[in-house]
């Protein structure tokens, strides 16, 4: 009976010493920000900073959109093209920084999209670094924002695909790097969809305003399609286009939708 007895207190004794280290966990989360990194031998990894989702509308029914396309971030101190001669020694990609600063200040968006040459790779030695100065202030607004690559972004140090794993992967983000597989099912017959070219093909679901009717509807769906970047048809180099794989991949998402809703 005395041993049933020690094992018993023992027992108890091993369950409040983890209850009370799991609560010195979560107190050091709260007070260090720890949930944010991790230490990987001598490295620290950050964690991803998420948005608040799902995207929904606004209770006065309106969702703000503000649509950045054609930085063609350099280095940051990639000189201006198209100004004045007076104004070409003072403009760089700065300015693109501080311009697009000022408009998120200013428009108070709900959602922001980034649709192509985010970057100039010919101005680019290191593209991930470029990717960052370029998204920078949409990380730091802490908005939910997504991009899509043009003919430039791949010019530098990243393919295509590398591209968008790094882009999917920044705060705030909410970019893919092509739709998952559940929405490459056809329902109706069970069939996969073909493979889709290029990459940062996908779907994002705006949801009506909280506490509304549509509260758990996705009242507007935002398709990115990746239109390429160079291609040679026919003997000439010229620009890519999108391709029969990835309209096939939108009309039956679109379906899709119609049916659910």
């Amino acid at each position: 009976m005395d041993s049933e007895n020690t094992t018993t207190e023992k027992n108890w004794k091993h369950s409040l010493l983890y209850l009370i280290f799991i609560i010195s966990i979560l107190h050091l989360t709260n007070q260090t920000n720890f949930s944010r990194k991790l230490i990987l031998g001598n490295e620290t990894v950050r964690i991803k900073k998420n948005p608040e989702l799902p995207l929904r509308f606004r209770s006065d029914g309106t969702f703000k959109i503000l649509q950045v396309a054609d930085m063609h971030y350099g280095n940051g101190i990639t000189r201006c093209r198209d100004v004045l001669a007076s104004e070409f020694e003072f403009c760089s990609d700065l300015n693109t920084t501080q311009f697009l600063k000022r408009v998120i200040e200013k428009e108070s968006p709900d959602f922001l999209a980034f649709t192509g040459d985010n970057i100039f790779g010919s101005s680019s030695p290191d593209a991930a670094e470029s990717m960052f100065k370029a998204f920078g202030p949409a990380m730091e607004s802490g908005l939910p924002w997504a991009a899509i690559l043009g003919n430039h972004d791949q010019e530098s140090t990243l393919n295509r695909e590398e591209l968008m794993t790094l882009i999917s992967l920044m705060d705030y983000s909410v970019s893919q790097i092509n739709p998952s597989a559940d929405s490459l099912t056809d329902s109706a017959t069970g069939r996969m969809i073909s493979k889709i070219d290029g990459f940062g093909n996908y779907n994002l679901r705006v949801y009506g305003a909280p506490g509304s009717m549509l509260a758990n509807n996705s009242v507007l769906n935002l398709f990115f399609l990746d239109s390429g970047d160079r291609v040679v048809y026919q003997g000439i180099r010229t620009y890519g286009w999108i391709k029969d794989s990835q309209l096939q991949w939108l009309r039956h998402v679109s379906r899709e939708l119609q049916v659910t809703h």
